[in-house]
């Protein structure tokens, strides 16, 4: 994660926070190269502002994402201890373990997806200033125009002079490298979350249909062996298994209910330690995510923009294509939090039905009672609310799409 997350050990720490240190450094530092040439050196294009308001919100954004994420670490280490119990705690065979493994899967393959997305972002701001300088035929006399960066900048030195100009293309191209990662790792980590906790609440819809009224009588196999009691440990209850035969003793049609409530207790626990999970996932994503949506909604817009703009003129080249190798990246990131939210609230959906559909026909009053008040508590999905207004889901990813799309058309009619 960059520096972005605590490891233990002291040594760790202090490399740690090195790292950190530069994870941030390289990211206000494009800040502070787009901000001077907004400020002290303004474009007088539209287009050219349009870019440079683009690198300084990615960059802010960036920033906050970061700075946010670090902050919240003890939450986020909470969270991680107590998926963790769950996985442990609330395992009833080799099903669950496949639905985990499943998840954990397309967790992996997101990672890759992500990096195949931003790559070639990346390499495009460091390598598209230079091919512009091949390709574009430029005036002798417009140094600017040949001497492209990956990223605008203003100083009181020439910054186009040897060896400034290749100092500043070096260490511009290292930290868009460094704030890209940086924030991908962030990206990766929070979607990683959500699906394992969609992964459990897949486990315990599962476990939810499983549940059903064993008829004892109908269990005389020699050899076979029986519920005989139950205990209640650390918040787990977990059955033990006599060694006796069903020849020698018979569970009564009671014990068979108690053994069908206590799953449904047990079911009941694995809900509640998912909400809790929920709750201080959403408290570390409240802030960071919904800066995210936003920022990302201006961005697109911005990225739009420059890159229809600029390709129609000669000897911008590289800057258009540094917007429009942004545009994928941009619309990957927004899409994986609204569509992998969208996949946690659907499983929660799915409790409800979930538990109407187990084997609660045969059961006595008291499960029937319990398994009700279970319903009416799942009837309400679990989502993550990010800004108090924003809820993670497909239809936010709409909403951020046509929110780009005015913003666009509003650029459109001032250019």
């Amino acid at each position: 994660l960059m520096g972005l997350w605590q490891p233990r050990g002291r040594v760790a720490r202090v490399l740690n926070r090195l790292l950190a240190g530069m994870t941030l450094s390289c990211i206000t530092f494009l800040v502070l190269c787009a901000s001077l040439k907004l400020y002290m050196d303004p474009p007088e294009d539209l287009e050219q502002i349009a870019l440079c308001t683009l690198v300084a919100t990615v960059g802010a954004g960036f920033i906050i994402r970061a700075v946010l994420f670090k902050a919240q670490g003890g939450t986020l280490r909470q969270t991680l201890r107590l998926l963790e119990d769950t996985r442990l705690q609330f395992c009833n065979g080799d099903d669950n373990e496949l639905m985990r493994r499943r998840y954990q899967t397309l967790s992996n393959n997101i990672y890759y997806y992500c990096q195949m997305v931003a790559v070639p972002a990346v390499t495009a701001w460091a390598v598209c200033p230079l091919l512009s300088r091949i390709v574009t035929k430029t005036d002798q006399e417009q140094m600017e125009a040949q001497c492209q960066l990956p990223v605008p900048v203003w100083l009181p030195a020439d910054i186009y002079s040897s060896p400034t100009f290749e100092f500043l293309y070096v260490v511009q191209s290292f930290s868009v490298l460094v704030a890209t990662e940086s924030c991908l790792s962030i990206d990766i980590f929070f979607v990683h979350m959500m699906l394992m906790v969609a992964a459990e609440l897949e486990v315990l819809n599962d476990n939810l249909s499983a549940m059903e009224h064993i008829n004892l009588e109908m269990l005389t196999t020699e050899g076979e062996g029986f519920i005989s009691g139950y205990k209640r440990k650390d918040r787990r209850l977990s059955v033990i298994t006599s060694g006796q035969s069903l020849g020698e003793q018979t569970l009564t049609e009671k014990a068979a209910h108690e053994w069908l409530h206590q799953q449904l207790v047990k079911n009941v626990l694995h809900h509640q330690a998912i909400l809790r999970s929920v709750s201080l996932l959403q408290s570390a994503m409240n802030v960071s995510i919904f800066s995210l949506l936003f920022v990302n909604m201006a961005n697109l817009c911005s990225s739009l923009f420059v890159a229809s703009i600029l390709l129609q003129k000669e000897g911008n080249v590289g800057k258009a294509l540094n917007a429009l190798f942004t545009i994928p990246a941009q619309v990957y990131e927004t899409t994986i939090y609204c569509i992998y939210g969208h996949i946690m609230t659907d499983q929660s959906e799915r409790l409800m039905y979930s538990a109407f559909s187990c084997g609660w026909v045969n059961s006595d009053a008291r499960f029937k009672r319990s398994l009700i008040i279970f319903m009416k508590v799942t009837a309400r999905p679990i989502v993550i609310t990010v800004g108090k207004t924003c809820t993670l889901s497909k239809q936010m990813l709409l909403q951020v799409l046509n929110g780009t799309y005015g913003l666009l058309n509003m650029l459109y009619s001032m250019h």
